[in-house]
């Protein structure tokens, strides 16, 4: 009788519960068997078995006490589950599931950072300085920080930057030498960086902005000389110009008076007579 008849015993789709797999329940006891005997104390395999399941408990025990984790009274922990944040840890010791399931960043909210920055720019009255400024700054949302925005300190350099130049592009040479005006401009520099990084969403918080040096490049003296004698000369003519006209036209409105009084003189005389 062929295998695949309904009525042949080898016939895997007519085996009737019970009847099958003799040879895979036998193999499933002789494995069994061999763990147990593997794993008895005393039996074969025995003292290795005991070895490795020791070993097995000291690597599960420091995987899971590696979970442990401290954040300092400065910091946040942020708790990520496979890439994903899941929450945000307040100061204090914690433990998470240990890598790679889960990984915690701290992030110091509370240290002042420092930028320093130098800077050529063109003020208003065309005049080429080189700037020197500081920029002080904390990581206030460390959420915003990590997933925001990719690098914060290029972030905060270009910024600033862009800032300064523009809020000196408004101001003249003179205000920026003169250390009345200094409190002003940084004051609406740090103004400028801030509202720009809460418009990235950055997390950045501006704390103070110093304009510690101002400085005309020594390449330029020379042409800067030149152009603030043009402009120093051209003060000189209009000052002369207006000089000259203010003591000319008193003088010919005299002049007109005086004609117009004889004129008058003698319109008098003519009626006498």
């Amino acid at each position: 009788m062929a295998w695949n008849q309904p009525s042949g015993p080898n016939n895997p789709w007519g085996r009737r519960p019970g009847q099958g797999g003799p040879d895979l329940d036998e193999r499933l006891k002789s494995w069994q068997r061999r763990l147990e005997a593997w794993l008895r104390p005393g039996g074969r395999g025995g003292d290795s078995g005991s070895l490795f399941l020791i070993a097995a408990l000291v690597v599960l025990g420091g995987w899971v006490f590696s979970g442990f984790y401290q954040v300092e009274q400065a910091q946040r922990g942020i708790i990520q589950r496979f890439g994903k944040l899941v929450d945000i840890k307040a100061p204090g010791v914690g433990w998470r599931w240990p890598w790679p399931i889960e990984t915690v960043t701290k992030v110091n909210v509370a240290n002042v950072n420092s930028s320093d920055f130098k800077s050529r720019v063109l003020t208003s009255d065309v005049n080429l300085v080189e700037l020197h400024f500081a920029v002080q700054y904390q990581f206030a949302d460390p959420v915003k920080k990590l997933f925001r925005v990719h690098d914060p300190e290029a972030t905060l350099t270009e910024v600033s930057e862009s800032a300064i130049r523009e809020i000196v592009g408004r101001s003249t040479l003179d205000e920026l030498l003169v250390g009345t005006t200094r409190p002003e401009i940084t004051r609406r520099t740090k103004e400028l960086i801030q509202h720009t990084l809460e418009y990235y969403n950055s997390g950045i918080t501006v704390t103070t902005v110093n304009l510690e040096d101002v400085q005309v490049p020594d390449a330029v003296i020379p042409s800067q000389r030149d152009a603030n004698k043009a402009q120093a000369d051209k003060e000189r003519f209009i000052l002369e110009s207006e000089a000259y006209a203010n003591g000319i036209v008193p003088v010919a409105q005299g002049a007109a008076l005086r004609m117009q009084q004889d004129a008058q003189a003698y319109k008098s005389q003519q009626i006498a007579l």
